[in-house]
């Protein structure tokens, strides 16, 4: 990962360079010097390199309105989120039924966890997804700028107006070709890992309208992780259940559409805990 490299690499440097010319050898020197010396330079280079995104964020401003995503955004979300799975000690287990879609799809699960979003982003960041996100999450320190220049869409449940323009948003991004969609169906995040919420129906516009594929999706156990830290590692069970095409959801209603893809993502749990 990018973020590990450069940390490492800076790490290396710091070391290298206080070994050769600023400690000196001879009578009384510590051989395992060094050793202190890359835990030190660790701790520096993971502060320089955050203290460095944070500058670097600013270019892109909370407050602009971005129409095509940034690529180069993008890619530093994935390794800043990425750093962050590592380190949280995330064993993702991933089941692929389903090959993803070659066209800009729709991506559905159930939500238990902060890290869910995290984990698709770190593990399938290069398929281009912005997802829909509740308001709070752009004040995320650094990764609220890259979210919003990678068009991740807040969205207020409690105004339906708004909550409108966010559909017709995301519809644009399939439309046009700039992004798949991301989002929780539920609307918020369940405490209990069995129970999926009821689905937020008219999320499946965003794809109905465009003859876009639904990727089914379901995950397990992302609720423990931040539990376990730093203790523990957490596994994760991430299904790609099944892709739904648009020739296996035309005349049918939203609702219908939705309770299908409910009933897939329960199915799939109640599997995945036995």
């Amino acid at each position: 990962m990018l973020v590990e490299l450069l940390i490492l690499i800076l790490d290396a440097a710091f070391t290298v360079l206080m070994s050769l010319f600023v400690i000196p050898k001879g009578h009384g020197y510590l051989y395992w010097t060094p050793f202190l010396l890359l835990i030190a330079g660790y701790i520096i280079s993971l502060v320089f390199v955050w203290i460095f995104m944070s500058l670097f964020c600013q270019i892109y401003s909370k407050k602009k309105t971005y129409t095509k995503p940034s690529k180069l955004a993008n890619f530093l979300l994935r390794h800043c989120v990425g750093y962050i799975n590592i380190h949280a000690r995330v064993k993702l287990n991933v089941i692929q039924n389903e090959p993803w879609p070659k066209e800009r799809f729709l991506l559905v699960c159930n939500h238990l966890s902060r890290f869910d979003p995290m984990i698709v982003i770190h593990k399938y960041g290069k398929l281009g997804m912005a997802f829909i996100t509740k308001p709070s999450n752009f004040k995320i320190p650094i990764g609220g700028h890259f979210m919003k220049a990678g068009c991740y869409m807040a969205i207020d449940r409690e105004d339906k107006l708004k909550s409108l323009e966010v559909m017709k948003e995301a519809s644009r991004l399939i439309e046009e070709n700039l992004a798949s969609v991301g989002v929780y169906p539920e609307g918020t995040r369940r405490e209990v890992e069995d129970h999926v919420g009821e689905f937020h129906e008219g999320v499946f516009s965003i794809a109905m309208k465009n003859n876009a594929p639904i990727v089914v999706t379901s995950i397990i156990g992302s609720q423990n992780i931040a539990k376990n830290f730093p203790w523990k590692s957490t596994k994760v069970r991430f299904e790609i259940i099944k892709v739904i095409y648009p020739n296996e959801y035309q005349g049918k209603t939203l609702k219908a559409v939705s309770d299908y893809a409910r009933s897939l993502i329960k199915e799939s749990i109640e599997k995945g805990m036995q």
